[in-house]
């Protein structure tokens, strides 16, 4: 048995099959080498401040992922150009986080959202392989790189809750492809993973094919939460993949705080960009 273990070994060493991948690129490289998030993004992080806490949490979650240092680099989070109260991305990547028109006028229902970065190149790549493709490892990828960025502000969530799928799109794609950030959320604050608390009541057109107001009718009574007694009036986390125009998430959010929670912050992935002909 131990002369087989050792030709599979000699063999998978031959064609190249043992050495460390890339995710993304699938690029062999050297974890030897690799570069941590952690000093990724920490120079560029300026808000809100560091305290004792989320240092420990950045601490324990700079895990090294299985990315190689070049695209490692070009995923970097986005730390600029985007209202921090949606997550709506400017056109440039640059300029002090400010809110938008639309949130002056008429604030989002959740307290905080956590945006990782723009949906396009190597992000829209993986959330692509994942959502699609069934690509557990860039789905674990990117739940990490998700989870190294987040951590909670005033109030800890009592409860991690991802966007649900309907019934028949779950059956037909195999998976949600945000419970996996979900649970490593709620496995790095040490809260209870949920997804219970929300239900799809029907099966909804993809809002990407949407205009903003048929995207509003689309998702009008789409959602429903119960929340137990022992969680009313406490903190959600409600987490979601790809946002375009925050439609589901309000939704989803409102759904929450209607169900009996006190309050709802959102953490997700990736937000498409801003079009560059559009003036804020």
């Amino acid at each position: 048995m131990h002369s087989v273990f050792a030709l599979l070994k000699s063999t998978a060493a031959f064609l190249g099959l043992d050495e460390t991948r890339c995710v993304s690129c699938f690029a062999p490289y050297s974890p030897l080498t690799d570069i941590s998030f952690r000093s990724l993004y920490e120079e560029q992080l300026t808000t809100p401040e560091k305290t004792e806490y989320s240092e420990r949490l950045h601490h324990q979650w700079s895990l090294s992922l299985q990315l190689c240092p070049d695209c490692l680099r070009q995923l970097a989070p986005r730390t600029q150009g985007y209202c921090p109260s949606c997550g709506m991305l400017y056109a440039k990547a640059s300029g002090t986080p400010s809110r938008c028109s639309s949130c002056m006028i008429t604030p989002p229902p959740w307290t905080h959202i956590t945006l990782y970065g723009a949906y396009e190149g190597i992000l829209r790549e993986l959330l692509l392989k994942h959502k699609f493709h069934n690509r557990l490892d860039a789905g674990l990828t990117l739940a990490r790189l998700l989870a190294t960025k987040y951590y909670p502000l005033a109030i800890t969530p009592a409860a991690v809750v991802p966007i649900p799928l309907h019934s028949s799109r779950l059956l037909h794609r195999g998976h949600n492809q945000s419970m996996l950030s979900a649970k490593l959320l709620a496995q790095k604050i040490n809260a209870h993973l949920m997804p219970e608390l929300l239900q799809r009541n029907r099966e909804t057109t993809p809002q990407a094919t949407l205009s903003k107001k048929e995207r509003n009718r689309n998702l009008s009574g789409a959602f429903t939460a119960t929340i137990p007694s022992a969680l009313k009036n406490t903190h959600i986390l409600l987490v979601d993949d790809i946002a375009t125009t925050g439609s589901t998430l309000r939704q989803a959010a409102k759904a929450l705080l209607s169900g009996g929670a006190g309050s709802v912050e959102v953490a997700i992935m990736a937000r498409t960009p801003e079009p560059e002909n559009v003036v804020r």
